[in-house]
């Protein structure tokens, strides 16, 4: 039995969630796409947009779980 000991990053579960509502609503939009009755144009829109917004705000939370890994390598160093 190995126990891994690596602290996991801080907004790891926030990054988890963002890429788990990312894939849910891409699979959403991929059935809605290929069904002309269910497919209406106004809702794959609206898909694609909170798809766009998601992917804004996991590059945002990445970018900030970067800097706290480097605060801590660089408090850990001194």
């Amino acid at each position: 039995m190995t126990l891994d000991l690596t602290p996991a990053p801080v907004l790891q579960e926030l990054i988890d969630d963002l890429e788990t509502k990312i894939c849910k609503l891409t699979t959403e939009l991929a059935m809605m796409e290929g069904k002309p009755k269910y497919g209406a144009r106004y809702l794959v829109y609206g898909l694609e947009k909170q798809i766009d917004l998601l992917e804004e705000v996991l590059e945002r939370v990445e970018a900030q779980q970067e800097l706290i890994d480097l605060k801590q390598n660089s408090i850990s160093l001194n």
